[in-house]
């Protein structure tokens, strides 16, 4: 019989030696603290084993979760560092369209300009209205025009900020895309600026931002100076208003002559050579021998139409900026999109991934249980089974005799 049990030791935890004055039951001790069960507390067994396997399983789902957890963090976080990099590509970009934007406002602003001029025409040819207040205010229109121009900053001015010694435009450049490939916008100029190019190798630019008008060395750089007739030395420059006459201007030739006087006082200097424009080409008045006659007016005006041709040409040239800066925002939002949908789809997938292990492991959590409470059921039926055996005096007598 000792074989018997032998063979069963999940079943016996333990051996008893039965004392010739014990008062145990052979399935459990009378006193728990003096004796112990021939086959242990099966029941406690169990229930340690129970929770061994609970807490390694909690540290195994501890674990594969921090590893989904992992995994989605170095995916996100690549995601993170791409989203980064289309966001200061969509910065760009809308830089972009709002110098396309603020060019367009400015076009439409000189567009009202001019149409006004047209009434500063009118009014310096009606000889019942003060034809200096107009001509003047003509001027003024230029002027503020050619502000407008040059109202926004070199690196985002699709309007203006010429080069004024080749009249090459403005350009807008910026990043389209994350590999670093561009877009440059090539402006236009809806100012109105010119330049005399002497025959004497000195150029006459103007401030455009004003009414003054200053001789330059050849390359347009050095001012040039002028010795008064008393002999003092002064800046060779002097005002539009009332200090440059026309004498002549070959419009096929580009060919003019002009009266400057630097000092009022001086006969004024005489100054031959050609007539450089760039932008809208309409000119102060003095151009126009200020507005003093039908012809001169009829110049100004033909002046106007002209302008309104190539501020035209500049608003084409502007949408077709605008189309530009919007095909490469829509790219940027699809990729900027494409990102969010991938960070909801990683999120999601840390999710369900996590609800799996979640799910399986409760699965083999309730499993095992059930398996634990038949093992712990057949275990019970084979104390019942055995009980009576080993209550058996002559199974008593062997053991004894084995003890």
């Amino acid at each position: 019989m000792v074989g018997i049990l032998a063979s069963l030791p999940v079943l016996v935890t333990g051996s008893a030696v039965l004392g010739t004055g014990a008062t145990t039951s052979i399935l459990g001790a009378a006193d728990a603290d003096s004796a112990s069960s021939l086959f242990g507390n099966i029941a406690g067994t169990n229930s340690s084993l129970f929770n061994q396997i609970k807490n390694n399983a909690s540290q195994r789902i501890a674990e594969a979760l921090q590893a989904v957890n992992a995994e989605a963090k170095d995916r996100n976080d690549a995601i993170n560092v791409e989203n980064e990099r289309w966001i200061s590509v969509k910065a760009q970009i809308n830089n972009a369209l709002i110098a396309v934007e603020n060019g367009q406002e400015s076009a439409q602003a000189v567009a009202d300009k001019l149409l006004l001029m047209r009434g500063s025409i009118a009014g310096a040819g009606d000889p019942k209205e003060n034809a200096q207040f107009y001509r003047e205010q003509f001027d003024a229109f230029v002027t503020s025009i050619n502000n407008e121009a040059d109202s926004g900053g070199q690196a985002f001015n699709l309007v203006g900020n010429i080069n004024r010694q080749d009249g090459t435009p403005n350009t807008v450049e910026y990043r389209n895309d994350v590999n670093l490939n561009s877009t440059t916008l090539r402006g236009t100029y809806i100012g109105s600026d010119y330049r005399i190019e002497a025959n004497d190798g000195k150029v006459w630019i103007p401030d455009l931002g004003s009414d003054l008008i200053q001789a330059y060395d050849s390359n347009g750089v050095t001012e040039e100076r002028y010795t008064t007739g008393d002999g003092q030395e002064v800046a060779k420059a002097t005002s539009t208003r009332n200090g440059v006459k026309l004498i002549s201007y070959n419009a096929s030739t580009q060919q003019i002559t002009v009266e400057i006087s630097v000092v009022p006082d001086d006969p004024p200097l005489v100054v031959t050579g050609k007539l450089k424009k760039n932008g809208l080409g309409v000119m102060q008045s003095w151009f126009y021998n200020d507005l003093s006659t039908d012809a001169d007016r009829k110049r100004a005006f033909a002046d106007i139409n002209a302008a309104e041709v190539n501020l035209s040409s500049a608003q084409g040239d502007l949408a077709r900026s605008a189309s530009q800066t919007q095909i490469d925002q829509r790219r940027a939002d699809r990729a900027l999109g494409d990102l969010s949908q991938r960070t909801i789809d990683s999120n999601k997938d840390q999710s369900q991934r996590s609800e799996d292990i979640r799910v399986k492991a409760a699965q083999q959590y309730l499993a095992m249980q059930a398996n634990l409470q038949n093992l712990q059921s057949q275990q019970a039926n084979y104390l019942a089974a055995f009980s009576g055996f080993v209550g058996d005096p002559f199974t008593q007598s062997m053991l004894d005799i084995n003890t």
